[in-house]
């Protein structure tokens, strides 16, 4: 099960891959990052818009590698990992303290895997657990961010390696990976024009994968 690709899409992709990477570049010192930490709480409209940024990073690099996967084919769970040494860009974002480790990216978008039809109750709130209400003076804490753009970097230094953990993803079934609600979010997240443009060719390409592979299982 694959999906083909033209030469001028390839190189779309692969424009995919970098543009994700140098936004992603862009936020280290947004965050404070560094050799000695990062900065540990941010007001609220720059805690906000860096969140954003990171979703429609974050739903970029994963259409780029599933449109890889798609073109090289989906592998069954059982093969084993390439040895191979895994191709990086160079450019690695600045070392993190230790107690910061660099959490596995998610491949999958959660609506993606929700069952249709399946409805989870919403929790019944309390009143006594109300929190005061946030405000732009309101500071917020950036771990979770960090976490989240460590996940990315083991994308941009290690991408075969999470080529071959979306291939495995695509045998059980491609439909389960991305999903609609991702890139609507992802693309409400960003207010630039170009990468609002390229996200949404990125995303033509890979309803067209997907309209390939139904056809191969089919």
């Amino acid at each position: 099960m694959r999906a083909d690709f033209a030469p001028w899409a390839t190189s779309l992709i692969r424009f995919a891959q970098i543009a994700a990477e140098m936004l992603a570049v862009a936020l280290v010192p947004r965050l404070g990052l560094g050799r000695f930490g990062f900065t540990v709480f941010l007001p609220r409209p720059v805690h906000e818009a860096i969140a954003a940024e990171l979703t429609f990073i974050e739903a970029m690099a994963r259409r780029a590698l599933f449109l890889i996967a798609a073109a090289r084919g989906a592998l069954p769970r059982e093969v084993s990992p390439s040895k191979a040494r895994p191709a990086s860009s160079g450019r690695a974002l600045p070392d993190a303290p230790a107690r910061i480790s660099a959490p596995l990216f998610c491949l999958t978008e959660p609506d993606a895997r929700r069952r249709i039809g399946k409805k989870v109750p919403p929790p019944t709130p309390n009143p006594g657990d109300a929190a005061p209400p946030l405000t732009e003076d309101t500071l917020l804490p950036t771990a979770r961010l960090v976490r989240r753009l460590r996940a990315l970097e083991t994308v941009f230094l290690d991408p075969e390696a999470n080529i071959l953990r979306m291939r495995r993803l695509l045998a059980p079934g491609p439909e389960a990976i991305l999903s609609r609600r991702g890139f609507e979010a992802a693309r409400a997240a960003s207010d630039n024009a170009v990468n609002f443009r390229l996200l949404g060719q990125v995303q033509g390409l890979v309803e067209g994968a997907l309209l390939q592979m139904r056809r191969d299982t089919g």
